[in-house]
């Protein structure tokens, strides 16, 4: 209950003061109020790249503040944490990561911080961290990063876990695009060489082949060896690919070295890493799908 003392001596003027302020407190215990449903600070949540962190905002909604550590256009591989990052993570509620050692610059062994890693909770094929590639696993994956998101903020749970839900049928939908949009290049045509090797998974789901990459899956870039170019030039020859991919962020010149000896065009632009100027991870993948869809189908 609000009280509102007015003394009976006060001037007209000093009655005014007294309740516009009384008038101002009531507004602002009602701005509190309204301002959050249960009485505490925001959640948050520390994301180590642009991917997890769209995923984290999917589930989390509009209940949790989403920090992403690693900014586009930077390599995970090989980032190097600033003070202010390392706060971001040892202040969060939740880190959200990918982990299989995609986030090898960030050691998050040593952050005393709940954390939530995509490979822990996806099937997993061999040494590529890049998961996501698959949105299936990344649906199959996000009950458990509701299940996380409700530990760190229990009153949202059900909302939480009703996102993840929504998320995951949306996923599911994105998997049919992409399978409609691969199935204009024959399965004899389904050969992939890229700069980077991070379509192992996107290869499995899609039945296409990876044929040769530069660079591996996982930590720095280094230059290409003549005996790598050799071994990619070797692979364009064999299968008869009319294109290779460059990962955006990576160094095309090895492609475009093996370009110029083969003859094959260079696509660039392939979204892995982080959503860049897709916008989301949904539409990221949606484009990566039309571009190697368009670039390997058969030209009449």
């Amino acid at each position: 209950m609000i009280m509102i003392l007015i003394l009976v001596n006060s001037t007209p003027a000093k009655i005014c003061v007294v309740a516009a302020s009384a008038a101002l407190a009531v507004a602002a215990v009602a701005l509190g109020a309204c301002g959050s449903d249960d009485g505490g600070d925001s959640t948050t949540v520390a994301a180590t790249t642009g991917v997890t962190a769209d995923i984290a905002e999917r589930v989390a909604g509009p209940d949790a503040e989403v920090t992403q550590i690693v900014p586009d256009g930077a390599s995970p591989h090989d980032f190097e944490l600033s003070a202010q990052d390392r706060q971001a993570l040892e202040e969060a509620d939740l880190v959200v990561a990918n982990g299989s050692g995609l986030e090898a610059g960030i050691p998050l062994d040593e952050v005393d911080t709940p954390t939530w890693e995509l490979t822990e909770h996806a099937d997993t094929l061999g040494d590529d961290p890049h998961v996501w590639m698959d949105p299936t696993r990344v649906a199959a994956a996000a009950d458990s990063l509701a299940d996380a998101l409700a530990e760190a903020d229990p009153g949202h749970a059900e909302r939480h876990r009703a996102n993840a839900r929504e998320y995951g049928r949306q996923l599911r939908a994105l998997d049919r695009e992409i399978v409609d949009a691969v199935a204009t290049v024959p399965p004899a045509e389904r050969e992939l060489v890229t700069s980077h090797d991070s379509l192992a998974y996107f290869a499995d789901r899609y039945d296409f082949d990876v044929a040769a990459t530069a660079f591996p899956a996982t930590g720095a870039e280094a230059e290409a060896s003549a005996a790598q170019l050799d071994d990619v030039e070797r692979a364009v020859r064999d299968t008869g690919v009319p294109a290779v991919f460059a990962q955006e962020g990576d160094d095309a010149e090895a492609l475009r070295l093996v370009a110029e000896e083969t003859g094959v065009e260079v696509e660039y632009g392939l979204l892995v890493e982080a959503p860049g100027a897709a916008g989301s991870y949904e539409e990221m993948l949606r484009r990566d799908a039309e571009l190697i869809a368009d670039s390997l189908r058969p030209r009449r």
